[in-house]
C-alpha cells in the first residue's frame, strides 16, 4: 500500500473536488469511493465524508491500494489499425466503445485493447490515458490517432492546440439542409442538463462549425463537418442548435432518426496532421461503418456511398 500525504495550499474546498483538480487523471467518482473505503485521513483523522471541507493548511494522507490499482488492465477487442509506425498509430475507432477509462475498473475502452494487443504507448496520460492525444464520444466511430512515443504525444498536443490538425466527420441529420455555411456559435455546458452542451452568448467559448451539403432530403441531409474549434459535442450541440439533430442523438433531440440509428450517426471521416518525425503531412480517412454505410445506400445514392466507402 502506497501512502501519500499532501498540503491544502490555496483555498476551502469540498474533499472529493480538491482531489480531483490535484489528480485529474482519476474520475471523481473513484476519488469518493476511496474516501468513503477510509482510505484518506485529514489531519490524521479518516475522513469518510467527500463533501469534507478542506482549508488550507489541512493535511491529507492517501492511502492508495496495490501498485496497479490505477492502471488500466489489458482486454481484448477487435481493433481496425490504418497506419503504425515507431511513433503514432492510426485507427478506426467502432461505434460503441470508449476511447478511455474513468477508472481502473471500467476495461471495455480502446487503451484497454491498445494494451491487450502489446502496443506501446506514450508515458503522458498515464495512468488512464496513455497515448490519448485527443478523444472521440463512445458512440462516435472514425478516425484517430494514438501517440505511441513521448516525443509524439508532446508534438500532437500542441498540434490540436494550434488548431493545425485538420479534420471532417461525416453526418446523418434530421431535416433538408439548405446550403453550405459556417456556424458561429459560443458553446457551454447546459446549466439544466449538464450531460449536454449548449449555444451561450454570454460565457460560452468561441465555436466554429464548417457545414457542407453532400444530399439533401425533406427528411434527412448527409453533410460533410469541419470542426474549426474543438468543443466537446460541439458538432451535435451546433447542428441541434440549427435545427437540424444528428440522426439517433437522442442527447440532442433526434427524434425520426431514432427508428433507423441506435447512436449518433457521427463518423470521423478524415484526419490530417504532420507526423512528429518527418514533419511531412499524413491524411487518412476511414470508411463508414455498417449502419451508416446501409442508412446512405438505402436513403441516398448508391453511387454517393460508393465514394464515401
Amino acid at each position: 500500500m502506497k501512502i501519500q500525504k499532501l498540503r491544502v495550499c490555496d483555498f476551502s474546498s469540498r474533499m472529493d473536488l480538491w482531489l480531483k483538480e490535484n489528480f485529474p487523471e482519476i474520475s471523481r467518482s473513484l476519488l469518493a469511493r476511496l474516501i468513503k473505503e477510509g482510505r484518506v485521513k485529514v489531519n490524521r483523522v479518516v475522513e469518510k465524508k467527500p463533501s469534507k471541507k478542506l482549508q488550507p493548511g489541512d493535511l491529507l494522507e492517501i492511502y492508495w491500494p496495490e501498485e496497479n490499482f490505477l492502471s488500466p488492465h489489458p482486454r481484448f477487442l477487435p481493433l481496425d489499425v490504418i497506419y503504425e509506425d515507431t511513433e503514432i498509430i492510426v485507427l478506426s475507432k467502432q461505434r460503441g466503445v470508449s476511447v478511455h477509462p474513468v477508472s481502473p475498473f471500467e476495461t471495455n475502452t480502446l487503451v484497454n485493447a491498445l494494451l491487450y494487443h502489446g502496443f506501446s504507448l506514450s508515458r503522458y496520460g498515464l495512468p488512464l490515458r496513455p497515448g490519448i492525444v485527443h478523444r472521440l464520444d463512445k458512440d462516435t466511430s472514425g478516425v484517430m490517432v494514438i501517440a505511441k512515443s513521448d516525443r509524439a504525444y508532446l508534438h500532437l498536443i500542441q498540434e490540436f492546440k494550434a488548431r493545425r490538425v485538420e479534420k471532417s466527420y461525416l453526418v446523418v441529420v434530421e431535416g433538408k439542409w439548405k446550403e453550405d455555411r459556417v456556424i458561429d456559435a459560443p458553446l457551454g455546458r447546459s446549466r439544466k442538463n449538464p450531460l449536454r452542451m449548449e449555444v451561450k452568448n454570454w460565457g460560452g467559448k468561441p465555436s466554429y462549425t464548417e457545414i457542407t451539403v453532400l444530399d439533401a432530403r425533406e427528411e434527412f441531409s448527409l453533410l460533410l463537418v469541419k470542426p474549426r474549434t474543438g468543443r466537446t459535442h460541439q458538432i451535435r450541440a451546433h447542428l441541434s442548435f440549427m435545427g437540424y439533430p444528428i440522426a439517433g442523438d437522442v442527447l440532442y433531440g433526434s427524434s425520426k432518426g431514432k427508428a433507423y440509428f441506435s447512436r449518433q450517426a457521427l463518423h470521423a471521416f478524415t484526419l490530417a496532421f504532420s507526423h512528429p518525425t518527418f514533419q511531412k503531412r499524413m491524411f487518412f480517412a476511414a470508411s463508414l461503418p455498417s449502419d451508416m454505410r446501409e442508412f446512405v445506400r438505402w436513403y441516398f445514392a448508391a453511387s454517393l456511398c460508393h465514394q464515401l466507402s
